[in-house]
């Protein structure tokens, strides 16, 4: 076991999470701990027969004699007042639970688990055998079927259950209001689930025509969603990067690479976070020419731990999950000489978090134009710029994100100037 689970390293890991810091999950740890018991008892009540993916993953721990070995360690390591799941059978009935509904909406944030396998896993990661197990690619193909039957199931009209007016359902009048679900094209208000064909579909949801007026300022690098900035850093190393958190970020690892890597080094990173209840489509944040568009596959959970500081939850720090999580590589190349070329990545973080790009090599585009969105899941978007280009943010960097504040901008604003 690693430290004490019970005290100040399992709150501080909590803390540092990328759902607790993004606010998708609750600020008091003991909120998760007080959901995972009621999934226990929820998922223990379960006669329904295993999904085909969770068959698979039932089927690839009683194969796999060592990773037999992870799932039970992980289950055992951990005290008691910190796990209320009783064995891999058990754990594995809460998986489905969690993948046969969709995320409820709750009014009081407090309350909100809109990342429920990864409060499933939170505490387990912390262990030994659960540092290893989410790291271990097998178990982590397992996860990502896991989470692709998911999704299925968040683009079925089955998932549109929890949009309703109800206190606590997405479209409830305290909903419409803090989220400001009038800026937003609505199919059919009158029709019941107000005419979205799933949860999925209100999730990734259009703006109305001028609800995010795009900037006319010459010198702005524009927000590409609503969000709130949480980091800027200079010069940034290719491999060495700088350090966020326990974990090494690593310029050439995020851009995968690439025949473009080399650009960015010595640039600068602007780092945003996504609101659950906001806006999920990307917006160019220059003119330009689209150059290169790829798509990284990433872990599902785990992340990897290079510095050696431990077990590391997946998006633990922005730069380790940028790195390292699934993520669309946007390479545009900007019509504002001081700009250069910049490349956004689009990062899913945690759950399903489906990338989909909408733009294409060679397009041009103008700031403001669409050039893709995030399915449900945890979202982030990193910047990366040459050097030269001069960045200064428009707002100061947050280092905590309320999930009742407002977003700190918001799409098609200045993030930043450039030049």
């Amino acid at each position: 076991m690693l430290g004490d689970l019970t005290g100040a390293l399992t709150d501080a890991r909590y803390r540092a999470s990328f759902g607790r810091v993004a606010g998708y999950l609750p600020k008091d740890r003991r909120a998760v701990d007080a959901w995972l018991a009621d999934l226990a008892d929820r998922a223990q009540g379960r006669t329904e027969p295993h999904s085909t993916a969770v068959a698979a993953m039932k089927k690839l721990i009683e194969t796999d004699k060592s990773l037999q070995l992870l799932v039970t360690g992980m289950l055992e390591q951990l005290p008691r007042q910190l796990q209320p799941i009783h064995g891999v059978g058990h754990l594995l009935q809460c998986v489905d639970q969690i993948i046969s509904t969709a995320p409820e909406y709750r009014a009081k944030s407090e309350e909100r688990i809109l990342f429920p396998l990864s409060a499933l896993f939170a505490n387990m990661s912390l262990t030994k055998a659960g540092e290893s197990l989410l790291r271990t690619p097998a178990f982590n193909s397992a996860l990502q079927q896991v989470l692709r039957e998911w999704c299925a199931f968040l683009d079925s009209p089955a998932s549109r259950y929890v949009l309703t007016e109800a206190d606590d359902g997405w479209l409830s009048p305290y909903a419409v209001e803090r989220h400001r679900l009038d800026d937003y094209a609505i199919p059919d208000r009158g029709a019941e689930y107000w005419g979205f064909a799933s949860f999925n579909d209100f999730f990734h949801r259009k703006l109305k025509p001028g609800a995010r007026p795009v900037s006319t300022d010459p010198t702005a690098v524009l927000a590409p969603s609503d969000g709130t900035l949480v980091r800027h850093e200079r010069k940034v190393g290719k491999d060495t990067g700088f350090t966020l958190k326990g974990q090494t970020f690593s310029l050439a690892d995020t851009l995968n690479n690439g025949a473009y890597t080399d650009r960015f080094v010595g640039g600068d990173v602007l780092q945003m976070v996504l609101p659950a209840t906001g806006y999920h489509r990307w917006h160019a944040p220059v003119d330009g020419v689209v150059r290169h568009v790829e798509i990284v596959p990433g872990l599902v959970f785990g992340t990897a731990g290079p510095d050696g500081s431990g077990p590391a939850p997946r998006g633990l720090s922005f730069g380790g999950a940028a790195a390292s999580s699934t993520r669309a590589l946007m390479f545009i190349e900007s019509t504002a000489p001081r700009v250069g070329m910049l490349c956004l990545a689009a990062v899913g973080i945690s759950e399903i978090s489906s990338v989909t790009p909408t733009v294409r090599k060679d397009q041009e585009v103008r700031k403001g134009d669409e050039l893709g969105y995030f399915s449900y899941g945890g979202s982030t978007h990193f910047m990366a710029f040459e050097p030269g280009s001069d960045v200064e943010p428009s707002v100061e960097p947050s280092d905590d994100v309320d999930p009742e504040d407002d977003p700190q901008v918001v799409t098609n604003a200045p993030i930043a100037n450039a030049g």
